[in-house]
C-alpha cells in the first residue's frame, strides 16, 4: 500500500513541477511581448531598418510565395473544373477559384511558407546572435536590443504579410485562368466576369 501512496505523490509532483514550469514559460513569453508592445513605435524613429527587414522578410520571399500560388491555383482550376462541369456550370469556375484563394487558401498557405522561410531565417538570425553575445554587447552598450533587433523585424513581417498573401491569390487567380480558359476551354469572359 505505501508502494502506492509513493507513486502517486511522485505523479503529482511531477504534474505540479511540469505546470509551474509551463506557467513560468508562459510568464516569461508575456513580459517579452510586453517588452516588445512597448518598444513597437519607437523603432519607427529608425525606418532605414524596418524596410531592410521588409526585404529580408518579404521581398526575398517572394519566390516561392509566387511558385506555391501559382500551383495551387492550379490545381483549384483543375479540381474546380472538374467537379462544376459535371453540373454544367463551368462559368462559375472564377468565382470558385477566387473565392477560395482569397478568403482561405491564400492567407493560410501563405502563413505557413512564411513561417517556414521567413521565420527560420529570423530565428536563425536571432539565436546566432544571442549564441555570439551580440545582444549583451548591444546592452553594454546602452542599445536596446529589442528596440534595434526585434522590433524592426516584427514591424517588416507584418507589413510584409498581407503583401505576400495579396500576391499569392493573385498569382494564384492567373494559374486557375491558364487551367481554365487556355487548357480546359472556358470562356475568358465568364471566367473574369464571375469574379467581379
Amino acid at each position: 500500500m505505501n508502494r502506492w501512496v509513493c507513486a502517486l505523490a511522485n505523479g503529482l509532483a511531477a504534474l505540479g513541477q511540469g505546470f509551474l514550469s509551463a506557467a513560468a514559460h508562459m510568464g516569461q513569453m508575456g513580459f517579452f511581448t510586453g517588452q516588445l508592445l512597448w518598444r513597437l513605435l519607437p523603432a519607427w524613429t529608425r525606418p532605414r531598418l524596418i524596410i531592410q527587414e521588409i526585404y529580408a522578410i518579404g521581398v526575398l520571399s517572394l519566390v516561392i510565395i509566387l511558385i506555391s500560388g501559382g500551383f495551387v491555383g492550379l490545381v483549384l482550376g483543375l479540381q474546380g473544373y472538374n467537379i462544376l462541369s459535371k453540373f454544367n456550370a463551368t462559368e462559375s469556375l472564377g468565382v470558385m477559384v477566387a473565392l477560395s484563394l482569397v478568403r482561405e487558401l491564400g492567407p493560410v498557405v501563405t502563413a505557413l511558407l512564411f513561417a517556414g522561410r521567413a521565420g527560420s531565417a529570423v530565428t536563425a538570425e536571432i539565436a546566432l546572435m544571442k549564441t555570439t553575445e551580440q545582444l549583451s554587447a548591444m546592452e553594454m552598450m546602452a542599445v536596446d536590443p529589442i528596440r534595434r533587433v526585434i522590433a524592426p523585424r516584427f514591424w517588416g513581417a507584418v507589413i510584409a504579410m498581407p503583401l505576400l498573401a495579396g500576391l499569392f491569390s493573385l498569382v494564384g487567380i492567373a494559374g486557375g485562368y491558364f487551367i481554365g480558359v487556355v487548357v480546359l476551354g472556358v470562356d475568358s469572359a465568364s471566367y473574369w466576369g464571375q469574379i467581379q
